[in-house]
């Protein structure tokens, strides 16, 4: 028996609950995301504080994004998802926002697979 097979039968939230855990780290990720840019162009323009807010707003878009990666990669089982769909949602993540068209695209694949 492989890890792989323990570990995608080894379902501790119920697709519900993995489904609202995933949303929040999406949503989390791309609010990640506007920090870093807003810190970014802070930076930039040279207004007050210089680098720390790209500091800041770094240290809590990284700690959000591997927050979102493990949630990628350890709900995709609960959700149903391959590995390849949670590989892809891995991937969505790199350019910015990625994380929320992927979230928006998986909820529309969610709810037309779902019967009436």
């Amino acid at each position: 028996m492989s890890i792989f097979y323990k570990f995608e039968h080894n379902q501790v939230f119920t697709e519900n609950e993995a489904w609202a855990l995933f949303r929040l780290a999406a949503i989390s990720e791309a609010v990640g995301w506007t920090m870093l840019i807003i810190g970014i162009g802070w930076e930039h323009f040279g207004l007050i504080g210089g680098h720390t807010p790209v500091f800041l707003a770094g240290r809590t878009h990284g700690m959000l994004f591997s927050l979102y990666a493990l949630a990628a990669i350890g709900l995709y089982p609960t959700l149903g998802w391959s590995r390849k769909r949670a590989f892809v949602a891995l991937l969505a993540s790199v350019p910015p926002y990625g994380s929320l068209l992927f979230e928006q695209w998986a909820k529309h694949m969610r709810q037309t697979s779902e019967p009436l």
